[in-house]
Protein backbone atom coordinates (compact mmCIF):
# COMPACT_ATOMS: atom_id res chain seq x y z
CA UNK A 1 0.00 0.00 0.00
CA UNK A 2 1.53 3.29 -1.01
CA UNK A 3 1.48 6.43 1.11
CA UNK A 4 -1.27 8.16 -0.89
CA UNK A 5 -3.59 5.15 -0.65
CA UNK A 6 -2.92 4.87 3.08
CA UNK A 7 -3.66 8.59 3.55
CA UNK A 8 -6.97 8.34 1.64
CA UNK A 9 -7.99 5.28 3.65
CA UNK A 10 -7.22 7.04 6.97
CA UNK A 11 -9.07 10.18 5.82
CA UNK A 12 -12.14 8.15 4.81
CA UNK A 13 -12.09 6.32 8.16
CA UNK A 14 -11.98 9.62 10.05
CA UNK A 15 -14.92 11.04 8.07
CA UNK A 16 -16.98 7.89 8.71
CA UNK A 17 -16.15 7.99 12.42
CA UNK A 18 -16.95 11.71 12.65
CA UNK A 19 -20.36 11.25 11.02
CA UNK A 20 -21.25 8.45 13.45
CA UNK A 21 -20.04 10.49 16.42
CA UNK A 22 -22.06 13.52 15.25
CA UNK A 23 -25.36 11.65 15.60
CA UNK A 24 -26.78 12.56 19.03
CA UNK A 25 -28.18 9.88 21.29
CA UNK A 26 -31.85 10.64 21.84
CA UNK A 27 -33.88 8.97 24.58
CA UNK A 28 -37.68 8.94 24.58
CA UNK A 29 -40.03 8.24 27.46
CA UNK A 30 -41.75 4.87 27.41
CA UNK A 31 -45.54 5.26 27.36
CA UNK A 32 -48.25 2.65 27.85
CA UNK A 33 -49.89 2.12 24.44
CA UNK A 34 -47.27 4.32 22.80
CA UNK A 35 -43.55 4.88 22.48
CA UNK A 36 -40.98 2.41 23.75
CA UNK A 37 -41.15 -1.17 24.93
CA UNK A 38 -44.40 -2.00 26.66
CA UNK A 39 -44.57 -3.01 30.32
CA UNK A 40 -41.36 -1.12 31.06
CA UNK A 41 -40.63 2.24 32.64
CA UNK A 42 -37.91 4.77 31.96
CA UNK A 43 -36.58 5.72 28.55
CA UNK A 44 -35.72 4.02 25.29
CA UNK A 45 -32.77 4.87 23.03
CA UNK A 46 -34.08 5.97 19.64
CA UNK A 47 -32.43 5.08 16.33
CA UNK A 48 -32.07 7.64 13.54
CA UNK A 49 -33.84 6.67 10.31
CA UNK A 50 -31.40 7.42 7.51
CA UNK A 51 -30.73 11.11 6.98
CA UNK A 52 -34.40 12.07 7.15
CA UNK A 53 -34.25 13.79 10.55
CA UNK A 54 -36.69 11.32 12.07
CA UNK A 55 -36.16 8.70 14.78
CA UNK A 56 -37.74 5.37 15.66
CA UNK A 57 -38.25 3.27 18.79
CA UNK A 58 -40.24 0.09 19.37
CA UNK A 59 -43.85 0.95 20.09
CA UNK A 60 -47.29 -0.36 20.83
CA UNK A 61 -48.94 -1.46 17.58
CA UNK A 62 -52.73 -1.62 17.85
CA UNK A 63 -54.94 -3.66 15.55
CA UNK A 64 -53.42 -6.03 13.05
CA UNK A 65 -50.03 -4.77 11.85
CA UNK A 66 -49.01 -5.68 8.34
CA UNK A 67 -45.64 -6.27 6.74
CA UNK A 68 -46.21 -3.40 4.29
CA UNK A 69 -45.45 0.22 5.06
CA UNK A 70 -48.92 1.71 5.18
CA UNK A 71 -49.25 5.42 5.82
CA UNK A 72 -46.13 6.09 7.84
CA UNK A 73 -46.58 8.96 10.27
CA UNK A 74 -44.21 11.40 11.91
CA UNK A 75 -45.06 12.52 15.44
CA UNK A 76 -43.51 15.84 16.49
CA UNK A 77 -42.57 15.84 20.17
CA UNK A 78 -40.83 18.12 22.64
CA UNK A 79 -37.29 17.28 23.67
CA UNK A 80 -34.84 18.75 26.15
CA UNK A 81 -31.15 18.12 25.49
CA UNK A 82 -31.29 14.40 24.61
CA UNK A 83 -34.49 13.36 26.41
CA UNK A 84 -37.86 13.48 24.67
CA UNK A 85 -41.37 13.19 26.01
CA UNK A 86 -43.13 10.05 24.85
CA UNK A 87 -46.21 9.74 22.68
CA UNK A 88 -49.34 7.62 22.79
CA UNK A 89 -50.90 6.00 19.76
CA UNK A 90 -54.30 7.66 19.27
CA UNK A 91 -56.93 7.32 16.53
CA UNK A 92 -55.96 10.79 15.25
CA UNK A 93 -52.59 9.39 14.16
CA UNK A 94 -54.25 6.86 11.85
CA UNK A 95 -52.83 3.37 11.64
CA UNK A 96 -50.08 3.05 14.20
CA UNK A 97 -47.70 0.56 12.63
CA UNK A 98 -44.94 2.79 11.38
CA UNK A 99 -44.63 5.83 13.60
CA UNK A 100 -41.47 7.88 13.54
CA UNK A 101 -40.82 10.95 15.63
CA UNK A 102 -39.04 14.24 15.14
CA UNK A 103 -38.01 16.69 17.86
CA UNK A 104 -39.99 19.95 17.63
CA UNK A 105 -38.07 22.83 16.11
CA UNK A 106 -37.96 24.72 19.41
CA UNK A 107 -36.54 21.68 21.22
CA UNK A 108 -32.91 21.51 22.24
CA UNK A 109 -31.51 18.13 21.15
CA UNK A 110 -27.94 16.93 21.15
CA UNK A 111 -25.02 17.33 23.43
CA UNK A 112 -24.43 15.54 26.68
Amino acid sequence: MNTRTLFLWVAASCVATASVAATPIIRIERMPLGSGLQNASGTENAEPVGDYGVWHVPQYMPGYPTSATIWPRVVIIQCNVARCSGYEVTPELGRGEYLFFRPAENSSVGGK
